[in-house]
């Protein structure tokens, strides 16, 4: 059976610009990604939808393009640009979906196990330097915890890329909570490619009042991952102390360097110690631990 048809909007913009033009598509709850090539100056921002309808309106609205997305832009051909992310010396994250594509790639990189995630309608391929940058964290502190005896929780849990890799880590709860039904519908996809759908809990809703039921429940997480708008991050901060445990850690990211104050002042605020900030581009990741 032929795959539903796919289309993609983009359009090309300035890097001074694409602050406001990430803003303007987050507030809205619109689901985006923004790539650069290293030799190009300008930003492309993409939405990608089944309904066309819907992309048409937004350019409309703004301006670009949209066309059919051809599966050939989803699965290159061997030889082609494929996109290969290596995450420490535990994990290589590739678009490729194919069987025969992925025992071929797992030949290429012994050792380290393949975490499939094509570009979709959620947030976190792998290629975003947030994501990336959250997910050599969490293997980082994977590594000072046992298999099996620490629990993970993933808020804004997007393509769900972050629980995947918690499983695989050796988390043994793991929670992702996302406001998206179509981001939620494709983590359980990306979940079962990786036979950890029956694993991992889904939960469909707002971080901040999942957090506050949680915490008056007595659920507390080991490890917390939130990647995440930075208003938002601030909002929910006082909360993330009641869901973690004691020597608990959080990893959180999705603000940019100008914003990285606001944070670290909720953070401390909430009495969390944020210790550690990785810069990647315009984009920060910080990880801490209650005080």
């Amino acid at each position: 059976m032929d795959a539903s048809p796919l289309f993609r909007w983009s359009k090309w913009v300035p890097e001074a610009q694409l602050d406001t033009w990430e803003e303007t598509l987050t507030l809205e709850g619109i689901p985006y990604t923004a790539e650069k090539a290293v030799a190009r100056e300008r930003w492309q921002i993409s939405v990608y939808e089944a309904d066309r309808t819907a992309l048409e309106a937004l350019r409309e609205r703004f301006g670009g393009g949209v066309v059919r997305v051809r599966p050939e832009d989803w699965q290159p051909a061997a030889g082609g640009d494929e996109v290969r992310l290596k995450i420490r010396d535990r994990f290589v994250v590739v678009e490729e979906m194919e069987p025969a594509d992925l025992q071929r790639i797992a030949a290429e990189h012994p050792g380290r196990e393949i975490l499939s995630f094509p570009p979709q309608m959620a947030f976190g391929t792998g290629s975003h330097q947030t994501t990336a940058t959250c997910l050599r964290q969490l293997v980082d502190e994977s590594t000072r915890l046992q298999p099996g005896e620490w629990d993970f929780l993933d808020l804004g849990s997007g393509s769900g890329i972050l629980a995947v890799a918690a499983r695989k880590l050796g988390a043994r709860e793991v929670v992702a909570v996302e406001n998206d039904p179509l981001a939620l519908e494709v983590a359980r996809e990306n979940a079962r490619r990786h036979g950890e759908a029956e694993a991992i809990e889904y939960v469909e809703g707002d971080a901040i009042a999942w957090c506050e039921t949680a915490a008056r429940s007595g659920r507390r997480f080991r490890v917390v991952a939130a990647n995440l708008f930075a208003d938002l991050l601030v909002t929910l901060m006082p909360r993330l102390p009641g869901v973690m445990s004691p020597d608990g850690i959080l990893i959180v990211s999705g603000f940019l360097t100008s914003q990285a104050r606001s944070v670290n002042e909720a953070a401390k605020a909430a009495g969390i110690d944020l210790t550690l900030f990785l810069r990647r581009g315009k984009w920060v990741t910080s990880v801490g631990r209650p005080g």
